[in-house]
């Protein structure tokens, strides 16, 4: 094995050993097998790390780590992104990968390629088959904004446009992602993170269905809290998610500074301005159809 794999896939299991034999063949079946797999388990679970043992035997680029108590999901996706840099710093690449989902064989060289191809892209993914218990339906709507060279500009698309629950699984350059803060403890931090890498680089959106995603069919934020916060959800949560996801942005770079070098303080809370106008231009038709309808 390659002590320095080029990728870094984690794995943030959570109690589906019935799915994950599955998740991992299709992963360890990818053409491209320069990466390693790092599975933190945040239920541990009998069977599951049994089956991670089982195949970490012949596939000694897996790994395994149990947490001794529950983080919820935000913490266990930061969680397993910090265990990849830690036994990988030198990765230049890193995806979330979940353990009910199912990957062709060519879905990790697909996007290799792109961000090998395009220096200024942070962040490749690709159109997928989205299945729930009862239906199954393509999901190609792309979200790109590879070639915008102004910040404010991706951020703004991005507030208007993105689809974070496809996006936020695909390939993205690690040292962008340590910059844009991983997982911020708000909701729909895939969001809010997405909303940060956009300040680093674009998005490059691959057309082709190599992505086969296992669902619920309806948002449910008051079941994303309870899964976000284990021990309680914090008076915070309850704002609407695009003043959490600005609050986050203005402390990370309008107040902190961490967009340096790429940019200072003063642009940063500019773009948490720009993302908040156009989240709030965003649900203003939602919000018209509700009062219409009361």
């Amino acid at each position: 094995m390659n002590t320095s794999p080029r990728v870094v896939l984690g794995l943030p299991a959570f109690a589906r050993p019935d799915s994950l034999p599955r998740a991992l063949e299709s992963l360890l079946s990818q053409t491209y097998q320069d990466f390693a797999l790092v599975v933190v388990d945040d239920a541990p679970h009998a069977n599951v790390a049994e089956i991670v043992e089982r195949y970490v035997h012949d596939h000694p680029q897996i790994s395994y780590l149990a947490n001794p108590t529950r983080l919820g999901m935000v913490g266990n996706w930061r969680k397993v992104f910090e265990q990849g840099r830690i036994r990988y710093p030198q990765s230049d690449y890193f995806a979330w990968v979940s353990d009910h989902d199912v990957w062709h064989a060519r879905w990790l060289e697909t996007l290799v390629s792109v961000l090998d191809r395009e220096p200024e892209v942070v962040v490749a993914y690709t159109a997928s088959l989205r299945t729930t218990a009862d239906d199954a339906w393509l999901e190609k709507k792309g979200f790109d904004t590879a070639g915008i060279r102004r910040a404010s500009t991706r951020i703004a698309r991005a507030a208007e446009q993105m689809l974070a629950g496809d996006m936020i699984y695909g390939l993205i350059r690690a040292d962008a992602l340590e910059a844009a803060g991983v997982f911020r403890h708000v909701v729909t931090p895939d969001r809010q993170v997405l909303l940060a890498l956009s300040l680093f680089g674009g998005v490059r959106y691959v057309s082709e269905v190599l992505w086969y995603r296992e669902m619920e069919r309806d948002f449910d934020l008051e079941r994303q809290r309870k899964v976000f916060f284990p021990d309680g959800t914090p008076v915070y949560a309850y704002l609407p998610s695009h003043v959490q996801h600005c609050a986050s942005l203005l402390w990370d770079f309008g107040i902190r500074g961490k967009g340096r070098p790429h940019f200072g303080r003063f642009a940063g809370a500019s773009y948490a301005a720009i993302h908040l106008w156009f989240s709030l231009a965003r649900q203003l038709p939602r919000l018209g159809r509700q009062a219409r309808a009361s």
